[in-house]
């Protein structure tokens, strides 16, 4: 399961990367207000598979917790203050698009980087 969860990080970073060289941007479409629910779900499906790890591994893997927390105030952050949450969001990609997205992909691969390398640790 930890190599499936990998594997869904670094396809995401890749799907990120693809559509914004293709010149269509998941992220900006990922961060309209109006997409909210589209944004959650690719969240939860995320802090699904973490957590089915984290609760069902021995001992705790802690690197996947972390990144099971990150998901989880992720999801609370955008559903206890959208406003907040998207206008900040909208103003990190009009400062820097290109580097907004490139932040993501990194992100993407440095989780699933991660996620594999915990996998070997326990």
């Amino acid at each position: 399961m930890i190599i499936f969860l990998a594997f869904l990080y670094l396809f995401s970073g890749i799907v990120y990367f693809y559509s914004h060289k293709s010149g269509y941007s998941l992220l900006r479409f990922m961060l309209k207000q109006k997409n909210i629910n589209f944004h959650l779900s690719i969240e939860i499906i995320f802090l699904i598979f973490s957590s089915y790890i984290v609760f069902t591994t021995q001992p705790l893997n802690w690197i996947i917790a972390m990144l099971m927390l990150l998901h989880a105030v992720g999801i609370v952050w955008v559903i206890g203050n959208p406003k907040k949450f998207y206008t900040l969001a909208q103003e990190s990609i009009e400062l820097d698009s290109d580097l907004m997205e490139n932040a993501v992909v990194l992100t993407f691969i440095g989780y699933a980087g991660l996620t594999s390398f915990s996998g070997i640790v326990y």
